[in-house]
């Protein structure tokens, strides 16, 4: 092979590479193509995985509370028989309550006695209706608020609405932050609610799961609080429907 014949070898070589290259032009159409095609999903891509990480947390959540009350129940007998509270009782006496029945049954980081306590710098939540707006139903002044396991936030009330001495429902309201203090502190979004029915031993979603609509959440903060139990109904996940 003489030199002639290896310099029109690698002519050729170098030939076919360079038509197979991208030329600088087409690379940075096809760059951009990419960056217009990640902006339009991105978003999509984020929400969804928002959705199925907080879906998971609450059902984490929930257990949390659902197996603590049947280990109560297997220490203290069926929940119909429990002490409870009233919406009047003190502070002291839902404390003690929460410690007799709750506390040792879950691993519990702090208790306060306000929001501010444990690190919030408001005193109610906001709604999916007004995000900005934190007025809703925090913790109230005559009951416990905790922390507890990985950073979830939560607190129990007597909730005994629509009852007489001899029909009472005796229910308590379950109210959980999934990140704690941390944004965006929204009831429908990283905070929801529950009813606990000491009568029967079932924790339940609050109100109706249907009202949980972003046309009933427009009209009032109030159905904000029913997605917990459409969340839950809908199988522990977040569909399409849901007002997020």
């Amino acid at each position: 092979v003489t030199d002639s014949d290896c310099r029109q070898e690698r002519q050729i070589i170098r030939s076919i590479i360079m038509n197979k290259a991208f030329t600088l032009s087409e690379t940075l159409i096809t760059l951009g193509i990419i960056g217009v095609v990640a902006a339009l999903t991105m978003p999509a891509v984020i929400t969804n995985y928002q959705k199925k990480q907080t879906s998971a947390q609450l059902k984490k959540a929930y257990s949390t509370f659902a197996q603590a009350l049947v280990q109560a129940q297997y220490e203290f007998g069926d929940a119909s028989s429990w002490t409870v509270t009233e919406p009047s009782s003190s502070y002291e006496d839902n404390l003690a309550y929460f410690e007799t029945y709750w506390k040792p049954y879950i691993k519990i980081i702090k208790v306060c006695k306000t929001m501010n306590e444990c690190g919030y710098d408001i005193t109610g939540y906001a709604s999916l209706s007004n995000k900005n707006n934190y007025v809703y139903y925090g913790q109230f002044a005559n009951v416990p608020g905790f922390i507890y396991g990985d950073g979830t936030y939560a607190y129990l009330r007597p909730y005994n609405i629509n009852s007489t001495e001899d029909n009472r429902q005796r229910l308590q309201l379950l109210s959980i932050d999934l990140n704690g203090p941390k944004k965006p502190n929204v009831i429908g979004k990283d905070v929801f609610q529950f009813i606990i029915n000491t009568n029967n031993g079932v924790i339940s979603g609050f109100g109706n799961k249907n009202l949980c609509t972003a046309a009933n959440i427009k009209n009032s903060a109030e159905y904000s609080r029913s997605c917990g139990g459409k969340i839950m109904a809908d199988g522990w996940e977040i569909l399409d429907d849901y007002p997020w």
